[in-house]
């Protein structure tokens, strides 16, 4: 795992302590969320522990931290980097390295790409550019999207020396779940969090030769393969990610190849679960 590059500690850095009450960063004391500092500051870093869990494959469980920073700066975005651009442990620090983020007082907007885990790109998926993902939007309602995409795309898929022409659906999409005045999030009292949602639906159908007429089955039924909550706090940044990948291929497959006298020898089914944590930070 890459180690935590500890960096020097500044009297001009705010530095992260637990105590009894509420951690709010911002100079504005008055809890409104329209008249306080932008969501990520602009200088600063974020250390993360990360807990990843999969129960089916222990080599792909483990604990490790993410020391998150500012790595450019322009007049409008910037961007992140971690671990002296080195491998990025937590799943949504992934996403929010790999491009650009627009922050305003009010929305937090992502242009970049997504790095699918390996087991769901060997479904026929490449990575996806991304652009105008809101992350946050606090003139939203509970509940709506603040980005949608959707996509049909035809390709094919080697399955066991296989070649089938596959058609991909997908769905990508941000949602806010709720703003809380105050939220206790690992263990400590924040103000002024954004809980939001990304999530990545994908469906997979296949077309097999049977007896030589073509048979349409499906491969992979409409599923959430990556589901992620998030919570920023104002004037501080992401705080806690709670991040779900996986997927359950059809039975409709395993039937199939089961007629064609080769039962499926890939696995069937994927599940990991990534939550990060902010343990410490500090900001100019």
């Amino acid at each position: 795992m890459m180690k935590l590059n500890i960096i020097a500690l500044s009297a001009f850095f705010f530095v992260f302590s637990c105590d009894n009450e509420p951690i709010d960063s911002s100079s504005n004391t008055n809890n409104n969320p329209s008249e306080s500092a932008n969501f990520v500051p602009r200088g600063g870093y974020w250390v993360y522990s990360v807990n990843n869990d999969n129960e089916l494959d222990p080599d792909m469980s483990f604990t490790a931290t993410d020391s998150v920073y500012i790595d450019e700066e322009f007049d409008d975005y910037f961007s992140l980097s971690a671990n002296e651009e080195g491998f990025v442990n937590g799943s949504m620090n992934t996403i929010l390295t790999n491009g650009n983020l627009y922050d305003s007082q009010r929305k937090l907007v992502f242009d970049g790409s997504i790095t699918l885990p390996e087991n769901i790109a060997d479904l026929g998926l490449d990575n996806f550019t991304l652009n105008d993902v809101t992350l946050i939007d606090l003139d939203a309602e509970n509940g709506d999207f603040m980005f949608f995409q959707s996509e049909t795309i035809t390709n094919t898929l080697d399955i066991q020396g296989t070649e089938l022409p596959i058609e991909l659906n997908y769905e990508i999409y941000t949602s806010k779940n709720n703003y809380h005045d105050s939220l206790n999030i690992n263990g400590d009292e924040y103000l002024n969090v954004f809980e939001g949602n990304f999530t990545f639906a994908l469906s997979i159908s296949g077309t097999f030769t049977l007896g030589g007429f073509p048979l349409t089955v499906s491969i992979l039924e409409p599923q959430n393969i990556i589901n992620t909550n998030y919570y920023y706090v104002k004037s501080i940044g992401l705080v806690r990610s709670e991040s779900n990948q996986g997927f359950e291929l059809s039975s409709e497959l395993n039937t199939i190849f089961d007629l064609l006298g080769s039962p499926i020898e890939i696995p069937t089914s994927f599940n990991v679960q990534n939550i990060e944590q902010l343990i410490e930070f500090q900001l100019d």
